[in-house]
């Protein structure tokens, strides 16, 4: 058997690693007045050419963040786990069979500009379908990018952004909630804003951009 690399794990590897790094302490859990709970399926899917994360592009008429690079989830019914709101929404949006996923563990809660209480819940799928198919309601296009191009430091940027735009009191909130001291020019007061651009015509920032590279930091 050869050497897998670490910035170009297989699947086993990519699955073993991932368990570590969710294993090595327990997700923050984080409670919001007045935020809505969500999920999103962060999900690892085994492919001849070496694992790939699944990613949609949301629909440019869905109210919040439309058009923009996501996982699929969404905001979770009354009573449900953010365990079950993501397979139930990875299969509704894009077909993905929630029995497929074997779910891995949360990462942290986060807050969204758009007022969600978000849990990334990471999963694996061994036998992924050969392709998926979105709900033209809520996504324009589901697709994959391969986990050794998001795992390499060149296609990574973090760029400031200014969050005066946004109401002062998400402002605080997210900054209260997501974001450390590093991710703040001490001068500006501007984010730092993580994107990934393993596809120049696909690039994976924001808040899904935040949680993948809180994976990456985790297990990789």
């Amino acid at each position: 058997m050869g050497v897998v690399s670490a910035a170009d794990p297989d699947f086993p590897e990519a699955l073993s690693r991932t368990r570590a790094g969710l294993a090595r302490r327990l997700p923050r859990r984080l409670e919001v007045p007045g935020y809505r709970r969500a999920a999103v399926l962060v999900a690892l899917l085994d492919r001849a050419g070496g694992p790939t994360v699944l990613f949609t592009r949301r629909a440019a008429a869905l109210p919040h963040h439309g058009g923009e690079i996501s996982f699929p989830g969404g905001g979770l019914a009354a009573g449900e786990s953010p365990e079950d709101g993501a397979l139930r929404e990875a299969e509704e949006e894009v077909g993905l069979p929630r029995g497929s996923a074997e779910v891995l563990g949360r990462l942290d809660d986060l807050v969204s500009v758009a007022r969600f209480l978000v849990t990334p819940v990471v999963a694996a799928v061994a036998r992924p379908p050969a392709a998926f198919a979105g709900d033209p309601g809520e996504v324009e296009e589901p697709f994959e990018l391969p986990l050794r191009r998001l795992l390499d430091p060149a296609l990574r940027r973090a760029t400031p952004w200014d969050p005066a735009l946004l109401p002062s009191d998400v402002v605080a909130e997210v900054r209260r909630s997501n974001l450390r001291p590093e991710d703040v020019d001490p001068a500006t007061g501007h984010w730092l804003v993580w994107s990934f651009h393993a596809d120049e015509t696909r690039v994976v920032w924001g808040l899904t951009g935040r949680v993948l590279a809180e994976l990456i930091a985790r297990a990789f």
